[in-house]
């Protein structure tokens, strides 16, 4: 009589994913949507009026007044066109996760794997929407480079709100801790603003020199349990969220200040780089100034209709490769561009 057989029984408990679900923070001061069945995004501009009212002898005619009427800026948003194919390797292998003892079918696989490949197609573009808002808020520009684009869309910042300190005035602790205080550069940068401010964003080795400022402690109140004015979804009460910490409250102005240490593959170099320069300093008022614009999709499948975007799945007959696409026509404004102030404080991992 021969020996019994035993076989081994193996079942997945679960993934281990190295993988942090991505959402948006700096997208959040961009709180209006705007689409459109064109291709361009007009914005009509109206300049401020500081002229004063005229006097007049009160039995001579009224002074008449020129009405300075109101100019249409226009602007082309960038495009993207987000293909992959769905390999066969993925209709015939076991997904991550997938029962060992329950396999899926070929046809479920692919179904999968197309939901798959759309989500990842639209996290990669809200990360690029994620740089086109670090960019705006500090420079007052951006740029949308790639394939046959290099485009930059300039919102004509004031050039006081677009600061970077000299070389005496950078918050360079190790050298110059007593001939600068940057809390009294904060309160200062705020009033440059236009409207009110309700939230500082600071890089990692700007918030090091904040915090060693004499006056920090004094003027700085750290309250983890109630959620603060600015209505963000990161409130305090969350205290840290892949690479976006709540840090306190300035008590003069009730400013809620963060810090912000996210990081993106680079398209062309491969190297992981922060959305924010780790010096820089980003101040933003209400997100109601902030707007996401989409002009018309240029496929017919689509109808040529404004959306913020669409996906399409398609095969080709010979060979039978399918196909997945993201597609949209976006663009980032803010109508109160005077309201955000951008800095680079020149603070680096050796001097702060």
């Amino acid at each position: 009589m021969s020996a019994p057989t035993f076989f081994t029984h193996d079942e997945i408990a679960a993934v281990l994913s190295d993988v942090v679900p991505f959402d948006n923070f700096l997208l959040q001061f961009f709180g209006s949507e705007h689409v459109t069945n064109d291709e361009q995004i007009n914005f009509d501009k109206i300049d401020q009026d500081n002229r004063l009212a005229v006097f007049v002898n009160p039995y001579k005619p009224g002074e008449v007044v020129k009405d300075r009427g109101f100019s249409v800026n226009s602007y082309k948003p960038g495009y993207i066109k987000d293909k992959e194919t769905v390999s066969p390797n993925h209709v015939f292998k076991r997904r991550p996760g997938e029962a060992m003892s329950s396999a899926m079918t070929p046809a479920a696989r692919y179904a999968a794997t197309v939901m798959d490949i759309a989500a990842r197609q639209k996290e990669r573009m809200y990360r690029r929407f994620e740089l086109m808002a670090a960019q705006l808020l500090l420079n007052g520009t951006y740029r949308m480079t790639g394939t046959g684009i290099d485009v930059e869309v300039d919102f004509a910042r004031n050039g006081s709100n677009t600061i970077t300190l000299a070389t005496t005035k950078r918050w360079l602790f190790a050298t110059n801790s007593t001939t600068m205080s940057p809390i009294e550069d904060l309160e200062d940068w705020i009033n440059l603003a236009v409207q009110p401010i309700r939230t500082a964003i600071i890089g990692q080795y700007a918030w090091k020199a904040l915090r060693k400022d004499p006056k920090f402690d004094k003027l700085i109140y750290i309250d983890l349990m109630t959620r603060g004015q600015s209505g963000l979804e990161y409130g305090p009460q969350q205290k840290r969220l892949d690479g976006v910490t709540y840090r306190g409250t300035l008590q003069s102005s009730g400013i809620e200040i963060y810090t912000y240490s996210r990081t993106y593959t680079h398209p062309t170099t491969g190297v992981e780089t922060q959305y924010l320069a780790p010096d820089a300093v980003v101040l933003v008022p209400e997100a109601t100034y902030g707007w996401q614009c989409f002009a018309a999709i240029m496929d017919s499948k689509a109808q040529f209709m404004g959306m913020p975007y669409f996906i399409k799945n398609w095969e080709e007959d010979d060979p039978g490769i399918p196909f997945v696409m993201l597609q949209s026509s976006p663009m980032l404004a803010h109508t109160k561009i005077n309201s955000t102030v951008g800095i680079l404080t020149g603070a680096t991992a050796t001097g702060a």
